[in-house]
């Protein structure tokens, strides 16, 4: 339930501002937003000021009930901060090392998990896979960890870093094991209700059924909610449980930040634990402990987003401001998807951003210039443009297990500064890391954008696109790469 992939872009020097009228040009970009369909919820504050707090659209679709600030809603893979707090909290209690081993916690370790620790669940360098199962089932805890324990794993524990709910609920399962608790009531005891929290949680809220948003197809039918497919009737199954799906409102996700910012909670020492730079992600940022963790030009972001096809949240704060932003929608536009980070922008640098045109039609090999016969171009269906051909490139190098090619590849097609800030070597891993996360695709079409060209792929994770930032001259380099997977 995670939808940003890759993040990768030279740095980019800009000015801060304490510039007055930002909440009106933040409201002016959510304008433009919602003329643009967007449906959802939108939170900006610094402080204990709310500078914009925004519901759009309609809760439920094709019905005449607006979304407002306090409609509930899914917030995906945000889920995995509660639960690091939660474990934190243990080890400041003593009762969990981040150094235990599996072993401590669960019977009939196999040998090539003996060496996990918590510490890797909680930054994704267990070597557990994505997944081990489909949300919506029903799993018990004791079934989960025998079938997580039987599962093949990817690497060598703390060698690399794989993104896996798998490991977040094996942290649950600790969790409920050393508290002697559920889940949820170990955070509705320890997390919520200190923070001011009532409306989060899976079950314990009993939200009313017409607060909660129901999010939609493509062609606009009613989807229904994560609640009523997986977490009704008993609470969700443990592929889900500790790693998504807790639901909250605009006002909760604010107050766990101002929470976050106190010391009711977690100690600075726990926190100095949760944003560390543990494991190396590519393109510039580090996982955490449930956050990760970007050097930005108005200091340090820590930040998640999760979502399904149907449901997208993003959450971003920058701890020494005192600033967050909390976005969720059930819109299928990219452009709102990423408004959180425009918002970003505009807090910091006191500058109006204009909202991104609507994205061009997206064409194959049989539009636009020609790709020549034997091209990768034409191998991936894609026009013959120079924007048609970097695409293919980047595909061809995802795909390949031609180092040579790839090695080329870098040395011509990407621009000198991003090679140098990043390295050879993270770049040939990344070919290799969204060729796992990406799995099987089809290729969709190409379209220009703002900054290059943006290759939209159909996988058995959903929708792929593939964004290029690209030189405005020849050659036509690589200046950034932005992966967004998830519809």
């Amino acid at each position: 339930m995670q939808a940003l992939l890759i993040n990768l872009f030279l740095a980019a020097a800009v000015a801060t501002s304490s510039a007055t009228g930002q909440g009106d040009v933040l409201n002016d970009y959510v304008d433009a937003a919602e003329a643009a369909g967007f449906t959802g919820g939108v939170l900006v504050a610094r402080g204990d000021e709310i500078l914009l707090e925004r519901a759009a659209g309609r809760r439920v679709p094709g019905s005449d009930e607006p979304v407002r600030p306090d409609t509930v809603a899914t917030t995906g893979s945000i889920t995995k901060q509660f639960t690091a707090a939660a474990i934190l909290q243990l080890v400041e209690a003593g009762d969990i090392d981040l150094d235990d081993s599996l072993s401590r916690y669960f019977a009939d370790v196999p040998e090539d998990k003996a060496g996990i620790t918590v510490h890797h669940l909680l930054s994704h360098q267990g070597g557990f896979p994505g997944a081990i199962g489909d949300d919506r089932e029903r799993v018990g805890r004791d079934e989960f960890v025998r079938r997580a324990m039987a599962v093949p794993l990817d690497f060598d524990p703390g060698t690399a870093y794989e993104y896996s709910n798998v490991g977040f609920s094996l942290a649950a399962a600790i969790l409920e094991l050393v508290s002697g608790q559920r889940y949820e009531e170990y955070l509705r005891a320890n997390l919520f209700e200190p923070a001011g929290m009532s409306d989060t949680g899976y079950v314990l809220p009993a939200w009313a059924p017409e607060r909660l948003a129901h999010g939609a197809t493509r062609d606009g039918e009613n989807w229904g909610t994560v609640y009523e497919r997986a977490i009704k009737d008993g609470g969700p199954g443990w592929h889900l449980l500790g790693n998504g799906g807790i639901h909250s409102t605009l006002g909760d996700m604010y107050r766990w930040h101002r929470a976050l910012q106190g010391d009711e909670i977690l100690s600075d020492e726990s926190k100095a634990l949760m944003y560390g730079r543990h494991a190396d992600e590519g393109g510039g940022t580090w996982y955490g402990y449930g956050w990760s963790i970007e050097p930005t030009p108005w200091g340090e972001m820590v930040a998640h987003n999760g979502g399904n096809p149907y449901f997208f949240a993003d959450y971003l704060r920058f701890p020494e401001g005192d600033v967050v932003i909390y976005l969720w929608t059930t819109s299928h536009d990219r452009r709102i998807k990423d408004m959180a980070r425009p918002l970003a922008e505009i807090l910091f640098a006191g500058e109006s951003v204009s909202f991104p045109p609507e994205p061009a039609p997206l064409v194959g090999a049989g539009e636009g210039p020609p790709a020549a016969e034997g091209s990768l171009a034409a191998k991936w269906q894609l026009p013959g443009s120079h924007r048609g051909q970097r695409a293919a490139e980047m595909l061809e190098a995802i795909t390949t297990d031609d180092a040579t090619y790839r090695q080329k590849f870098i040395d011509k097609g990407f621009e000198p500064g991003l090679v140098e800030r990043n390295g050879v070597d993270r770049l040939l891993g990344l070919f290799d890391r969204m060729r796992d996360d990406i799995g099987a695709f089809e290729v969709r079409g190409a379209r220009p954008s703002p900054e290059g060209v943006e290759v939209v792929l159909e996988s058995a994770r959903g929708v792929v696109v593939i964004g290029l930032a690209l030189e405005p001259e020849v050659p036509h380099r690589i200046k950034g790469v932005d992966v967004t997977i998830g519809d």
